[in-house]
């Protein structure tokens, strides 16, 4: 369940996770002034962990996917195969499986090393 703070929009109401909008947000990712993660950090923030190369691309790919897959079920009233349809029809280079782990949150164990 999702809380908002009030210094903070609610997710749901962030313009990222329109499917329409997504050439726009592309674009807007790429050139660094989309701030996909705005429910989450300030823009600024944004910028600066942008800027200094502290954003994982792929993990923020996938979280957008995840948004908009979850925004497809909710207010287009899609079911799950029908909205990994159209995530696949935005995202052609990723197979239907890949979209589905990505929804899913289907990974291997974690390679990540702890840095001491």
């Amino acid at each position: 369940m999702q809380t908002s703070s009030p210094n903070r929009a609610p997710l749901a109401d962030a313009t990222y996770m329109v499917a329409n909008d997504l050439d726009r947000l592309r674009t807007g990712i790429r050139e660094g002034s989309a701030n996909p993660l705005a429910g989450m950090i300030a823009d600024d923030a944004y910028a600066a962990l942008r800027d200094n190369d502290l954003i994982n691309e792929k993990a923020l790919r996938d979280y957008v996917i995840r948004q908009m897959f979850l925004r497809l079920k909710k207010e287009s009233k899609l079911g799950t195969q029908e909205a990994i349809l159209a995530l696949r029809d935005m995202y052609p280079y990723l197979q239907h499986d890949t979209i589905r782990k990505i929804v899913y949150r289907v990974y291997p164990t974690s390679t990540r090393k702890c840095m001491m």
